[in-house]
């Protein structure tokens, strides 16, 4: 009795099983089914070509008329049809096509002109001739302007500036040497100028000298400040003054004319801190006056003084 019951059991446990499997393959060709379906839906709202179906009946075989009276559904023959070419998408960013020009307007016919009126010719009128004009007074030229005459030199007169020794630096036969040994002076801090001397049997020399001092112990003191070993006090008690000015800025340009006439003039100070501007210095007063004359056949007024 009990291996009855048993047998019973597992065969009630296999119709279910059995019942579950085919509950199951019937539930997933259900699934299977309706997901074709869909996938049709989505492919047909997408815009997929769907295969076309014709209908066409067929001829019934002999006999079978029988079949076609008792209400048989006709055959049916289901067949794809080839799909048409997709029609070329136009580009987006095409330009349009351009419009076929117009004709252009004719223009308007020219319009013949009109010929111009012509005035009436005017009657002539005779005037009478105009007066006859005064004739002109003669032009008198002014008379010619007299030329002032030349200002002469002023007369050489003396005076003393109180300053008559200098320092001889050198002296040379050719005033080139002369003017070539300037720039080494100058860089000693001293202010050397040229002066054209006389000394008869010996002939003509060229002297460089500096300064105007009022004594011999004062020129001597100079020389030592400046160690110039070689250089000689000299007594040069006469010169030529040019003019006086109230600084050396202010005898800056009657300076520069000097010296573009070939004179070497330097600064000698005078009376109520004014400037006086001076040119050669010699031991007696005729080199003095030549020098003066030679001055005024430049143009340059001077004066000889005593230093």
């Amino acid at each position: 009795m009990a291996d009855s019951g048993k047998k019973k059991r597992l065969v009630t446990l296999v119709g279910l099983l059995i019942v579950l499997l085919l509950g199951a393959l019937w539930l997933a060709g259900n699934v299977m089914q309706s997901s074709r379906g869909s996938r049709k839906d989505v492919r047909a709202q997408a815009g997929q070509p769907q295969p076309v179906v014709v209908k066409k009946q067929l001829p019934a075989p002999a006999g079978s008329a029988a079949n076609l009276g008792e209400g048989a559904e006709l055959a049916m023959v289901r067949k794809k049809l080839p799909q048409p070419p997709p029609a070329p998408e136009r580009p987006p960013s095409a330009a349009p096509a351009p419009e076929p020009p117009q004709a252009a307007e004719a223009p308007p016919p020219a319009q013949e002109e009109k010929p111009a009126e012509t005035a009436p010719a005017a009657a002539a009128v005779s005037l009478p001739p105009p007066p006859a004009a005064p004739p002109a007074a003669p032009v008198v030229p002014p008379p010619p302007a007299k030329p002032e005459p030349a200002k002469p030199p002023e007369r050489a007169r003396t005076e003393r500036l109180a300053a008559p020794f200098s320092i001889l630096l050198s002296s040379c036969r050719d005033r080139e040497n002369a003017i070539a040994g300037l720039p080494y002076y100058r860089q000693a801090g001293l202010t050397p100028y040229v002066v054209q001397t006389d000394l008869g049997n010996k002939g003509t020399w060229w002297r460089t000298l500096t300064g105007s001092f009022k004594s011999l112990d004062e020129a001597s003191h100079a020389k030592k400040a400046f160690n110039l070993a070689d250089a000689v006090v000299v007594k040069t008690p006469f010169a030529n003054l040019v003019g006086a000015y109230p600084s050396e800025a202010d005898a800056a340009e009657m300076a520069a004319r000097l010296g573009k006439l070939g004179h070497f003039p330097y600064a000698v100070p005078g009376p109520k801190n004014s400037v006086q501007l001076v040119v050669g210095a010699f031991l007696a007063k005729p080199a003095a006056e030549k020098l003066q004359r030679e001055l005024a056949a430049q143009g340059i007024a001077s004066q000889v003084v005593q230093r």
